[in-house]
C-alpha cells in the first residue's frame, strides 16, 4: 500500500509542479541547444542536432495522452508539410507526463493514428527533458542552423510567431 501511495503522490507532484515552474516564453533564446539523449526513434533513424547542422529544427516536447499537446499537432503538421522540403526538421520528443505514457507501442499507435510523419524521439528517461529544463507539456524550441535556440514556448498558441521565426531562418539559409 505504501508503495502505491508513494507512486500516486509522485505522479501528483510531477503533474502539479510543471505548471508552477513554467518558463517565460523565449527564456532560452540565444543559448546553444543541448544534444538529444534519447533511447529510441519512431519514423526515423537516430538523429543528432550536430548532424542536423545547416537545418532549422523544431523540437516538440509532447506526450501521447496530453490534451494540450493534441491542440498543437495540426499546427506542427502544417509546418512540416510547408517547410520540410526547405530544410525544416521537426522532432517530436516524447516525454511522458505519467508512467502509463511510457508505453512505446502506444506512442507508435498514436503517431500512426494522428498521421505524425516526422521523427519522434523517445525520451522516457527524461534526459533530454532535463537538459532543456522541461517544465510543462507541450514545449517547443526552434533551433537555428548553427544549433542556437531562436524561439522557446510552452503551451499552445504563438503559432504565427513560430512560423515567422522558421521562415526567417530558412530564408537566411538561402543566402
Amino acid at each position: 500500500m505504501l508503495r502505491t501511495t508513494a507512486g500516486l503522490l509522485a505522479l501528483v507532484l510531477v503533474a502539479a509542479v510543471p505548471g508552477i515552474a513554467q518558463h517565460a516564453d523565449d527564456a532560452f533564446v540565444g543559448q546553444p541547444a543541448p544534444e538529444l539523449k534519447v533511447s529510441e526513434w519512431i519514423n526515423s533513424e537516430a538523429l543528432t542536432l550536430e548532424g542536423l547542422r545547416g537545418k532549422v529544427v523544431l523540437l516538440d516536447f509532447w506526450a501521447w495522452d496530453c490534451p494540450e499537446c493534441s491542440k498543437t499537432l495540426p499546427h506542427l503538421k502544417d509546418l512540416y508539410a510547408k517547410y520540410s522540403d526547405q530544410g525544416l526538421v521537426i522532432i517530436g520528443v516524447h516525454t511522458p507526463r505519467a508512467l502509463y505514457e511510457k508505453d512505446v507501442g502506444k506512442v507508435r499507435e498514436t503517431a500512426a493514428a494522428k498521421g505524425i510523419e516526422y521523427p519522434i524521439a523517445i525520451d522516457h528517461e527524461y534526459l533530454t527533458w532535463t537538459d532543456y529544463l522541461g517544465a510543462a507539456w507541450p514545449t517547443h524550441f526552434v533551433v537555428d542552423q548553427n544549433g542556437i535556440i531562436q524561439r522557446s514556448h510552452t503551451g499552445t498558441g504563438r503559432y504565427e510567431e513560430t512560423e515567422e521565426v522558421i521562415q526567417r531562418l530558412l530564408k537566411a539559409s538561402d543566402r
